[in-house]
């Protein structure tokens, strides 16, 4: 097999008859509501499906800028290629292509022990497609996402069930109710995580939903996005200035408090504290 990501595209009955070992499933059918679940473009990937399957998934992908391998067609010959040489596996098992935010993950690595942070319960607001919660509950977080979006809730919710996980979601507006979360008591979270999500006057909200020792994780863009090629966003009211987290929550122990720059150039902060 190649060094390329390999995506079955056939459909998940088929799939789950028999596949190559380590293929990711995703159906030619679903990519646009699953695009969340690849890998970055900056990964190649190689097409595994029949022709049908092939011609819809190619198209797709090559549309949104990924690098593709050539495809791999589904027929016995490929059939017996897989079961001759070990590579044959059936259930549903799938390769995970997806990663969480570089953040989360040297959290998890790195902070957790090295600070001897336990699980417990997590908030993710602005959750979008929820890849950083579901990768926080695979570590043994007992998570609930919040979002604005519908559509983008039910991806988190498949996502799980992929990882055979149960997690909460919370259709909400974070931005037009007087109180967006009245369902939590203060101090109902361990850590409180916020990525590509900047809504200043929920600040205090999140520093009373977190419990004493609890962490919170924010990572958005910052002053200079704009002067970069993406040249987005713009808008003051969407951006961080230097510091600017460590003012707001003073008091704080601060674990992490840098600048991350993201691969399209853009500066975004890369901030864990924790409360007192």
């Amino acid at each position: 097999m190649s060094t390329a990501v390999l995506i079955d595209c056939r459909p998940q009955a088929e799939y789950q008859l028999g596949h190559a070992t380590g293929a990711c499933s995703v159906p030619a059918q679903e990519l646009f509501a699953r695009l969340h679940e690849l890998p970055k473009r900056t990964q190649t990937l190689q097409l595994c499906g029949k022709l049908e399957d092939l011609k819809l998934a190619r198209a797709f992908l090559l549309e949104r800028g990924y690098q593709l391998q050539d495809d791999l067609i589904w027929n016995e010959h490929f059939v017996q290629h897989l079961q001759t040489t070990g590579q044959w596996e059936t259930g549903s098992q799938s390769k995970q292509c997806w990663q969480a935010a570089l953040l989360l993950q040297r959290f998890v690595q790195e902070l957790m022990p090295h600070y001897q942070i336990p699980t417990g319960r997590g908030l993710d607001l602005a959750c979008g497609a929820g890849r950083d919660l579901i990768y926080l509950a695979q570590h043994g977080w007992q998570m609930t996402g919040v979002d604005w979006s519908a559509d983008s809730l039910q991806r988190v919710q498949q996502l799980a069930v992929s990882q055979n996980l149960q997690i909460t979601t919370l259709l909400r507006d974070l931005e037009t109710e007087a109180m967006p979360l009245p369902e939590f008591d203060l101090g109902s979270f361990d850590l409180i995580c916020v990525a590509r999500y900047l809504h200043r006057p929920l600040f205090p909200l999140l520093e009373a939903l977190l419990k004493p020792g609890g962490i919170i994780i924010y990572q958005t863009f910052m002053q200079g996005c704009e002067q970069t090629a993406m040249g987005r966003p713009r808008n003051p009211k969407f951006l961080l200035a230097p510091k600017e987290l460590a003012e707001q929550f003073q008091g704080f122990d601060y674990l992490l408090d840098e600048i991350e720059i993201l691969e399209d150039g853009r500066p975004v902060s890369a901030f864990i504290a924790r409360k007192p």
